[in-house]
């Protein structure tokens, strides 16, 4: 709803500028030129151009912050592999320390006997 009444606001104020600017000029652009073009028309065209800049530049940044995002993503699912294969392991050797420890256990006691 914001963006819709900034549009309108940002419409009507152009529309107030280019019924006061509609005096001719020339636009040279290098060699070339145009003739008789309407202020209100190099304004628009300037705003354009740089809208257009600002959405590659934006698609740029956006796309690099998806690949890095894409790289992290990878990097945090190798580690969390690498911790369920550390677990594992630890695991595996609590319970062979606990078989040795009964075994000893046992030992303890036929020896006592």
């Amino acid at each position: 709803m914001v963006t819709l009444v900034v549009t309108v606001l940002f419409g009507l104020g152009f529309a107030l500028f280019a019924t006061q600017n509609t005096g001719p000029v020339n636009v040279y652009l290098g060699p070339y030129s145009i003739a008789d073009v309407p202020v209100y028309l190099v304004i628009l065209a300037s705003i354009v151009f740089a809208l257009l800049v600002c959405g590659f530049l934006y698609l740029l940044k956006s796309l690099s912050s998806s690949l890095t995002i894409s790289e992290k993503d990878e990097e945090l699912k190798k580690t969390k592999d690498e911790l369920a294969e550390i677990t594992k392991q630890a695991h595996k050797l609590e319970l062979e320390n606990t078989k040795l420890k009964a075994e000893s256990g046992e030992e303890e006691d036929e020896n006592a006997i």
